[in-house]
């Protein structure tokens, strides 16, 4: 659909398009997570994708649902969302 088509749409019509679109990137973003998840072991070295973490080497301490807990060699501990892990 380009954008002439969209505005030719009803409000309700185009509400009922971003409940979609909205849903389906909510699946994908799960999805994406759950993959991570299961490549992830404890005490397996990774990088964050993150500005204040960028160049540390990281050892996963703890994988909760959607967070895990890393930490540097130096002791420090960061509570990471999954989604910013790399491995």
């Amino acid at each position: 659909m380009n954008y002439s088509e969209l505005s030719n749409l009803s409000v309700a019509e185009l509400r009922n398009i971003n409940q979609i679109v909205i849903e389906l990137i909510k699946q994908k973003r799960t999805i994406e997570s759950l993959q991570k998840k299961v490549g992830l072991q404890i005490g397996m070295s990774v990088t964050v994708n993150h500005p204040k973490l960028v160049g540390k080497e990281l050892f996963v301490n703890k994988i909760s649902r959607t967070k895990a807990t890393l930490s540097v060699k130096n002791g420090a501990c960061y509570n990471v969302p999954i989604s910013l892990i790399q491995y």
